[in-house]
Order: structure tokens, then sequence, then C-alpha cells
């Protein structure tokens, strides 16, 4: 067996630069596949999390340079890593962001949003409830998001957070409160947003202990690039996502290349 990191596959990860939490999507990765990452910035970057900051990073401009950075690394997949900024401006943005990325990367491109639905549409579910850290009219974005992506949201909570460092350098345990706390018995699955969220430790618990898949950004957000690269994800220990639909030969009927 290599012991070269990335003899399966490399995944190109776009993110906003106020993300501190790399470290919890390496909880995700099967063996010989890793990340290489293209950071940009925003003339927002020192605001306060808002519906028009976040808007920022989700320009089509801004990535398509942010993915001409990281072209040169011959991606398999690549993902935008910001979860607001894929759904802040509504159903079918996420996919413009996952095309433009995808083609200048030549690679099957995603978005965390993207990759949500695909997770949810993969699963089958139906209603969900959300668990999400920021502001109240960011969160309502999502809950638009899908809604309109054909899922009945039953439950919805926000906890008000401003900052991805206030975010990031939350425990796993705040998740798992929030997931608990906004279950729903109409909700076929929990969704957990923002990839500046910890979530990989607890997933496994969770589910158990709720009885339900919970579907957190993180999660999906390595998942989907995954199964785009047709890369076996499967693994027991990272939710019923990752060890009952990791293999691509399975889901790939479900889930759609935007390449």
């Amino acid at each position: 067996m290599s012991s070269m990191r990335g003899w399966r596959g490399r995944i190109g990860l776009i993110m906003p630069d106020d993300g501190i939490n790399d470290d919890e999507y390496w909880n995700y990765l099967p063996e010989g596949v890793t990340i290489l990452n293209a950071r940009f910035t925003t003339k927002t970057r020192d605001d306060d999390i808002s519906v028009e900051m976040v808007k920022a990073y989700s320009d089509l401009k801004l990535l398509g340079k942010a993915a001409d950075v990281i072209k040169i690394t011959k991606p398999s997949s690549v993902v935008f890593g910001c979860t607001s900024c894929s759904f802040i401006r509504g159903v079918g943005w996420d996919l413009k962001q996952a095309s433009t990325i995808g083609k200048i990367c030549n690679a099957p491109g995603t978005t965390v949003s993207t990759a949500i639905v695909a997770a949810l549409k993969t699963l089958n579910i139906k209603n969900v409830c959300i668990g999400a850290p920021y502001p109240t009219h960011v969160t309502q974005k999502l809950n638009n998001f899908l809604e309109d992506s054909g899922f009945k949201v039953v439950s919805s909570e926000t906890l008000g957070m401003t900052s991805e460092w206030e975010i990031g350098n939350q425990p796993p345990t705040v998740w798992y409160e929030l997931a608990k706390k906004i279950n729903h018995p109409k909700a076929d699955a929990v969704v957990l947003s923002c990839t500046g969220i910890r979530t990989a430790e607890i997933l496994t618990v969770l589910e158990t202990d709720i009885g339900k898949p919970v579907i957190s950004a993180p999660q999906a957000m390595i998942w989907h690039p995954l199964q785009l690269m047709k890369v076996d994800a499967t693994r027991h220990d990272r939710g019923v996502l990752f060890s009952e639909y990791g293999k691509a030969y399975m889901t790939q009927p479900k889930i759609f290349s935007l390449n």
C-alpha cells in the first residue's frame, strides 16, 4: 500500500478566509485521499455574519479566482466549502458556483449546500429539522433553500453566533445538544448547518440517541466530493451517510455530477 497521501484522489477545497476548523474535515477522509485548500477573502471579512456579509463570499468571480489558484494541483473533485455562502442566494446559485469551480479545475464540482441536498435525497429524506449557528436572518435563507429544494422544514433553531471564530471554537457537545433540542417527531433527519462546526466525533452517537440520521455540513462536504470522484468513503464512525451510503457505485445514480 502506498504511503503517499492522495494516491486515491485529492479534494480541492475552496473556502473563505475566516474558517478555522480545517482539522475537522480530515476526520472524514478515507485512506489515500487528501484535501488541498485555497482560501479567498472579501471586503466584508471583518464584519459580523449577516446576509450581506455572506453574499459577498458567494461571488462567482471570487470563486473563479480561487479555483484558478488550486487548479494546478489537479484535484479529483472540487468543493466550495461554505454552507451559508452557497445557499444565501437561493436554489440554483449553488449549482452556478459548483459549475464555475468545476469547469476551471476540470473536475466534478459541488458546494456544501449542494452536498447536503444530495445527501438528503440519497437517504430519501422528506422532512427535516435544522440547527444552525447563524443569526436568524441567515438561517431563514437556509430554511427557504431547503424548502425550495423539495424538503419540508418542521423545526428550526439558530444560535445567533456572529463570527466563524466563535462558531469554530465551540466543542462538539454544542451541536449534539442543539440537535437533540430541535429533534421533532415528524422529522426524518436532522440537518446541522455551517462547515465551521465540529461534529465528526459525535455523529454516530447522536444518531443512536435520537433514532434518525443526522447530516452535518462538514460531513456532507467531504462525502459528496468522494462520491463524485467515485472513491469508497465507507466507515462506521461518521454517521449513517458514511456507514451505509459511502460506496459511490451505490449512490451515483441518486446524486449528480455538474460537469
